[in-house]
C-alpha cells in the first residue's frame, strides 16, 4: 500500500513537472522576436516544401499553415499533459478533468498570446487563441477516450 502511494506521488510529480516544462516551452517560443520565429518556421517549411508544391499551395500559405500547425501541436501536447496529470496524477474523474484541463489550457493560451504582445515585432491574435484551444481540446479528448476505453476493458476482464 505504501509503495503504491509512493508510486502515485512520483507519477503526480512527473506529470505536473511535464505540464510546467511544456508550458514554459510554449511561452519561451512566444518570447522569440518575430524575425527569429519566422526563420524557425521557414526552416520547417523547407521540410514540407515538396508536399506544398505537389498540392499547389503557395509558399506564403504554407508558411501560415506551418505556424498554425505548430500552435495547435504545442497545445495538443499540453492538453494531453494536463488531462493525464488530473486523471492519473490526482485521480480526478474524467468529466471534471476534461473541463479543468481544457480551462487551464485556455488560460495558458491567453497568457501565450499576451506574451506575444510584448515580444519584439510580434502581435496577438484571437484566432491563435482559438487554434491553441482547439489543439488542447483534441489532446484532452484523446486522453479521455483512452481512459474510458481502458476502464471499460478493465471492467470486462475483472468480472
Amino acid at each position: 500500500m505504501k509503495a503504491e502511494r509512493t508510486h502515485r506521488r512520483k507519477v503526480r510529480y512527473l506529470l505536473f513537472l511535464g505540464v510546467l516544462v511544456w508550458s514554459l516551452f510554449i511561452w519561451s517560443n512566444s518570447c522569440r522576436p518575430a524575425a527569429e520565429s519566422a526563420n524557425q518556421s521557414l526552416q520547417v517549411l523547407t521540410c514540407f516544401e515538396a508536399i506544398f508544391q505537389a498540392l499547389h499551395i503557395p509558399a506564403d500559405l504554407g508558411h501560415v499553415l506551418i505556424r498554425k500547425a505548430a500552435h495547435m501541436t504545442e497545445f495538443f501536447v499540453l492538453g494531453i499533459l494536463w488531462t493525464a496529470a488530473l486523471v492519473w496524477g490526482l485521480g480526478k474523474r474524467i468529466g471534471s478533468s476534461m473541463f479543468t484541463g481544457a480551462s487551464l489550457c485556455l488560460m495558458t493560451a491567453l497568457v501565450d498570446e499576451s506574451i506575444q504582445l510584448i515580444s519584439p515585432g510580434r502581435g496577438s491574435l484571437v484566432t491563435d487563441v482559438w487554434i491553441d484551444f482547439g489543439g488542447s481540446c483534441i489532446g484532452v479528448l484523446l486522453v479521455s477516450i483512452i481512459c474510458v476505453l481502458y476502464r471499460s476493458v478493465r471492467r470486462r476482464t475483472t468480472c
